[in-house]
This record gives structure tokens, C-alpha cells and sequence, in this order.
């Protein structure tokens, strides 16, 4: 039987999700909403220079580039107009596949070190295995 946990914000008995387990502190939606907000006043409060002193920078050179923004999207939105729903998914799909060959090739060499791991060490039991036959041969 499942553990059941106070909700720390409404006080309500609930079972808590079994892939969050003992971390798990809100039991809904709307209490995980109070949690969230909580943790970002701690930590403005515990940060509170953290939003402070970029925005001169930014202010700065959005000056000096009018329309930056406005011209980046309305490209990137003509680039995906100008392709058609075939042509997007093929896209996506080919980084995917990019994405999925070079995991497959990080897999394979982090199998070939182990394997390389494994044979080196049945090659150094074997040896001691044959030194010692060697020096303790029953007469």
C-alpha cells in the first residue's frame, strides 16, 4: 500500500507519485502553482542582484539594432512558410536521425571500452592464474 503524504500547502492527504517519491511536496496543480511561486520569491530574495545589471547591456544594444527581433522572426516564420508540411518533416526528422547516429556511435564506443575493460582483465587473471601455476607446481 501506497505511503500517503501532508500536502504542505493545503494540508490534504495524497498519495504521491510514484516516479517522485519521497520529493513530491504539492498534491495538485494548483498547490504545485503556490510551490512555484514560493521558490521564486525565495530565490529573489536569496538572489536578489540576479535580474539586475543586464538589462543596461540589453537596453544598449537593442538600441543599436532596432528591429532585430521583429526582423528574426518574421524570417525564420517566411522560411517555414516557404517550406511545405513534407518538407518540415523531413527536416525534423533528419536531426533526429542526427541526433540518433551520434548516440548510436557514443553507444558503441562506450562498448568497446568495456569490452576492452573485460578482456584486459580475464588477460591479467589469466596470467597471474598461470604465474602462480607455474611457481606452486605439486611435486
Amino acid at each position: 500500500m501506497a505511503v500517503k503524504k501532508r500536502c504542505q500547502y493545503c494540508g490534504k492527504l495524497f498519495i504521491p507519485d510514484k516516479r517522485i517519491g519521497t520529493r513530491q511536496k504539492a498534491c495538485s496543480a494548483e498547490c504545485q502553482k503556490l510551490r512555484k511561486k514560493d521558490n521564486n520569491r525565495a530565490f529573489s530574495r536569496n538572489n536578489p542582484g540576479y535580474w539586475r545589471g543586464r538589462y543596461s547591456v540589453l537596453k544598449e544594444w537593442r538600441q543599436t539594432h532596432p528591429g532585430y527581433q521583429r526582423q528574426w522572426r518574421q524570417a525564420r516564420a517566411q522560411r517555414r512558410e516557404a517550406m511545405k508540411p513534407p518538407e518540415i518533416q523531413a527536416e525534423l526528422f533528419l536531426k533526429a536521425l542526427d541526433t540518433v547516429e551520434k548516440n548510436v556511435s557514443l553507444l558503441r564506443e562506450i562498448q568497446a571500452e568495456i569490452l576492452l575493460q573485460v578482456v584486459e582483465t580475464i588477460a591479467v587473471k589469466t596470467c597471474s592464474l598461470s604465474r602462480h601455476a607455474v611457481r606452486y607446481k605439486p611435486r
